[in-house]
């Protein structure tokens, strides 16, 4: 299997987020963002690939939309064990495939076949090798597939959160949940004004919209993820269209993660 080094543990913060704030509004909430931004109303009849299934949540929104097949891996045995865990908890369902391995190690992904829609959120960009891991990803695309990934953008303020994010890993328990509070309160409140103070407590209360995701959750997933590859729009758009032949359907920014809609052309 290819190394793909995991400084941080994505699963064992996913583990924590399924124990502490696991919901069916989470459920429902991630997987109406997953049909609003591939517009359409199920996956019935679809074959979902996740790439890096983290929590397993939005594999799980897959099978919730009616998926024939879902096929879910992650390089963390956490995050597998957990994505494990919500399978079991839905009675186990054969169609619902869960593996344990790297995007990035070739004999690994042989084992898989092409899928309708392949899936990675917040992914590729952690494995060490972005564009390798986004041209393997790739493989699994068929005539008149989606590929929906989710990346990082690059900015100016890139080489200031590769150090953050250094030392986050280098530091122990009690510092990180400084840092943590630190950067909530250096990014939400401290030069606030008292209705954008109003405005941040409820964008924090009411996190969950957000993909169904939890707050303190990704805190610790922005600061930790390590490694860290992020890239801007032009690049991402300029490999996947001109080196690997993709059509573009969709992208949406706004925030950290630049999410995107590609379609393998038919021949």
């Amino acid at each position: 299997m290819a190394e793909e080094k995991v400084t941080f543990s994505f699963g064992k913060n996913w583990e924590q987020f399924v124990s502490a704030n696991f919901s069916e509004e989470r459920i429902e909430i991630a997987r109406q963002h997953l049909l609003n931004f591939l517009e359409i109303k199920d996956l019935e009849g679809k074959h979902f690939l996740d790439i890096g299934s983290g929590s397993g949540i939005h594999s799980l929104a897959a099978f919730k939309s009616a998926a024939q097949r879902i096929v879910s891996f992650d390089v963390d045995p956490y995050s597998v064990a957990t994505t494990k865990k919500i399978h079991q908890m839905y009675g186990s369902p054969a169609n619902w495939q869960i593996a344990q391995g790297s995007i990035l190690d070739d004999n690994f992904i042989r084992a898989f076949e092409p899928a309708d829609i392949v899936y990675s959120w917040g992914v590729l960009h952690h494995t060490g090798n972005l564009w390798r891991a986004v041209s393997n990803a790739a493989t699994f695309l068929k005539p008149g597939s989606i590929f929906y990934i989710a990346i990082y953008d690059k900015t100016p303020d890139t080489p200031y959160w590769t150090d953050i994010k250094k030392k986050y890993n280098r530091t122990g328990r009690p510092g990180k949940k400084l840092m943590e509070l630190s950067y909530v309160w250096r990014t939400f409140f401290r030069t606030a004004s008292p209705s954008r103070i109003r405005k941040s407590i409820m964008y924090i209360s009411n996190y969950k919209t957000s993909r169904g995701m939890e707050f303190w959750t990704d805190v610790k997933d922005w600061l930790g993820g390590w490694p860290y590859e992020p890239a801007t729009l032009e690049e991402m758009c300029a490999f996947c269209e001109g080196t690997l032949g993709l059509e573009r359907m969709k992208v949406k920014t706004g925030e950290a993660n630049i999410e995107y809609l590609f379609k393998k052309k038919r021949t």
